[in-house]
This record gives structure tokens, C-alpha cells and sequence, in this order.
């Protein structure tokens, strides 16, 4: 038998990853067939495992390999060269990978359901870029609302596919990463170890991110209304308005339950 190898793949895709077994189960296979079904471009799966020391990683390891069909499983200690502020920026600051031109990063508790009626969504997600030069770091979530920094529009559109907006989350993002790995550099790469967050004020990767590429000061970020997905963060606030998520494993099967309800309504799928 002949494997037929593409390399380097178009899109790597990456969960990041740290515990809640129970959650990965509904989030990732979900995700995963959301995006890549059906889709002619050639693409990457890795897993990334932050914070390995307290993780169920065998469980985990496991799992990718055995049921969710990834190439790569990556484990990563927060014992040293552990990024500053919130816990969610070690896995980023430690992961953007070059490899494809395409990166695609899903946290844990992200959810992506597909519209019934897309037929290839990394190929969708392809062309928007190629028909924008301009266009490097593009997101796409629906429960932006409970925000307490505002998405909003910044400047004109930045095509008829992807709206310019000021900001954007780490649950969710698309990095052409021949186009953003120059503007991250130019911005002095990522400050690791510069960012904080007692709970009162902060300054995360997801802020840092927003700084350098939101319009004027950086290209843009694109929000990709028209993705025939639906891309929900599986947790609420802990009080409405505030800046913070209450992070409990019920809370969070109790949110993806919801969503997928909604969306199976929504969608008749």
C-alpha cells in the first residue's frame, strides 16, 4: 500500500489542551469534524498538553492516538520557562508553529459546530485569506457577547468575508503564519515573560495579540462572519459583566450540552 504524503500540510490544526477529560471528549471529535470534513487541503492534528505535571496525560495520550486520530501528541511542563499572567498563555507562548501556512488554535473548552449545509470549510477558510494579501491573524466566536472588552469594528471591512475588529480571543484563532510570524517580530516576538493578570488588571497573550495586529497600528484582525461555523467557549461568566469564567468541569458540560442543543435547532442538524 502507497501513503500518499503532502508535505508540509496546508493547515496544522492544534487543540491546547490541559485537563477535563470529560469536556475534550464532546469538544474535540466535534471540532475536529466540524473543520476537516470533507476538505481537499492536507492538514496536520496535533495535541498540545500544558502544565503535563498535573494532567491526566496518559488518559490523554491515549485518547489522541486511539480515538481521535491525531499525528502528534506534544507535552509541555509549566515547571520552567513558564509564560507569565493567565495560565492560557504558556500554551500559547510555547506554541506557534510555522510548519503549515496555516495554523488553527482551539483551547480546550472551545467548541465548533458546522453548518450542515458547508461543504469544505479549511478551503473557505483558505480563500478568504488568499483574496485579502493584507489579512494575517483571523478569529471566528458567536458568545462574544459576555465580553468585557467589547468586540467592536474597527475601519472598513477588510473583504466581504472578514470583517475588521479589535480584538481578539485565544479560545479561537486562524494565523497565516507566512504573514503574521513578521508582524509578531516586528512587535519584539511574544513577552513571555512581561505579561500579568492579578484579576484586576492583566495583560495576556489574547491582549498582546490584539495590540499588534488590531487596525490602525497593525494589518487587521479578520472576524469570519460568514464561516459556516458556530464557535462557542463552553464555560460562562461568574457573575454577568465580569471579567472572569467560573471554570468548573459541570459548568462547562452543562454549556456544551446548551450550545449543542441551540445549534442543532438553529441549524436542523
Amino acid at each position: 500500500m502507497t501513503t500518499v504524503t503532502t508535505y508540509p500540510p496546508s493547515f496544522t490544526i492544534a487543540y491546547l489542551v490541559h485537563s477535563d477529560v470529560e469536556l475534550l471528549r464532546r469538544t474535540i471529535p466535534t471540532t475536529l469534524a466540524a473543520l476537516t470534513r470533507g476538505t481537499r487541503h492536507p492538514y496536520d492534528l496535533v495535541l498540545v498538553v500544558d502544565g503535563a505535571e498535573s494532567a491526566p496525560a496518559d488518559e490523554i495520550v491515549e485518547l489522541a492516538h486511539a480515538t481521535w486520530g491525531f499525528d502528534e501528541v506534544r507535552l509541555r511542563w509549566r515547571t520552567r520557562h513558564r509564560a507569565s499572567g493567565d495560565q492560557a498563555n504558556n500554551i500559547h507562548t510555547h506554541f506557534v508553529s510555522d510548519k503549515s501556512r496555516f495554523l488553527i488554535t482551539v483551547e480546550g473548552d472551545v467548541v465548533a459546530f458546522r453548518d450542515p449545509n458547508a461543504t469544505d470549510v479549511l478551503a473557505e477558510i483558505a480563500e478568504t485569506f488568499d483574496q485579502c494579501p493584507q489579512l494575517a491573524l483571523a478569529q471566528r466566536i458567536d458568545d462574544h457577547d459576555c465580553w468585557q472588552w467589547k468586540l467592536e469594528e474597527v475601519g472598513p471591512p477588510l473583504s466581504d468575508r472578514a470583517r475588521s475588529v479589535n480584538r481578539v480571543s485565544s479560545h479561537f484563532l486562524i494565523y497565516d503564519t507566512q504573514r503574521a510570524r513578521p508582524v509578531m517580530t516586528a512587535a519584539g516576538g511574544i513577552p513571555g515573560d512581561r505579561f500579568h493578570d492579578d484579576g484586576q488588571r492583566w495583560m495576556n497573550y489574547e491582549d498582546w495579540l490584539s495590540h499588534t495586529f488590531a487596525h490602525p497600528a497593525g494589518p487587521g484582525i479578520g472576524y469570519l462572519h460568514h464561516l459556516p461555523l458556530r464557535i462557542f467557549h463552553c464555560d460562562e461568566k461568574t457573575t454577568p459583566g465580569s471579567a472572569h469564567y467560573r471554570r468548573d468541569i459541570t459548568t462547562r458540560l452543562r454549556v456544551f450540552a446548551e450550545r449543542e442543543h441551540a445549534v442543532k435547532e438553529e441549524l436542523g442538524a
